[in-house]
């Protein structure tokens, strides 16, 4: 059950490693990347990942999908749709994900969760409130997380997460933009988790590579590439 969790970052942001994710999200525009993750311990583990999403002032729609291999021993398709509406200064929105995990020739499982959330916007700061419920006997959480843009060029947030079985877990996570460059990077307690990534954009496409060491899972690398259309995150 190590690898019935898929932990990858989305292709635009290479250095939030961890998966926690709101599904009242508040896009203006349209994206969608692809990406590839490793394991660095040698292990021969692999994820091919699609991400897309699109919004604009009032809805939001996003969509995910990895494909996990390990060796010809085991797999797993993840599948992820999340959907949200906002006003001016609030977003409510609700996701789920399915998984379907193989073993070839022995046996296959599905796994699933519902996510429910909200988030709210005050100038330059965000905050953010979701659950998570699993099925199938997984591990419940609560989150908050707290966002301050405090320009174009510099994010800072600190996310909060009580879980059912493993109890609380720290993020802090922080953006850099310098140019057509980003420098992003998460560390997280207990673990600790680091997780490194810089992405390039060049108008409307952009690429990215990620680091993600971890003391309690696998430490990993990533390379991605993406697309966006008038892209504009409030």
């Amino acid at each position: 059950m190590l690898y019935a969790e898929v932990r990858v970052p989305k292709p635009w942001h290479p250095g939030f490693f961890d998966g926690l994710k709101n599904p009242a999200e508040r896009v203006e525009g349209f994206r969608m990347g692809l990406l590839w993750t490793e394991p660095m311990e040698g292990v021969d583990y692999q994820v091919l990942g699609f991400a897309a999403e699109w919004g604009n002032a009032r809805y939001y729609s996003g969509v995910t999908f990895e494909s996990v291999f390990l060796d010809s021993l085991y797999r797993s398709e993840n599948f992820g749709l999340d959907l949200s509406f906002s006003t001016s200064h609030w977003t409510l929105g609700t996701g789920a994900s399915a998984a379907v995990q193989i073993v070839p020739g022995e046996a296959s499982w599905w796994q699933w969760e519902v996510r429910a959330g909200n988030a709210w916007r005050l100038e330059r700061f965000t905050g953010e409130f979701w659950g998570t419920y699993p099925g199938n006997g997984g591990e419940k959480s609560l989150t908050a997380h707290v966002f301050w843009n405090a320009g174009e060029n510099f994010q800072s947030g600190v996310l909060f997460s009580i879980r059912q079985k493993t109890g609380m877990l720290w993020i802090f996570q922080e953006r850099f933009v310098l140019g057509a460059l980003a420098l992003e990077g998460s560390l997280a307690f207990p673990g600790p988790k680091v997780g490194i990534g810089l992405h390039f954009q060049l108008k409307n496409w952009g690429a990215g590579v990620g680091v993600h060491r971890d003391s309690d899972y696998m430490s990993s690398k990533m390379v991605g590439l993406d697309f966006s259309k008038s892209q504009k995150r409030k």
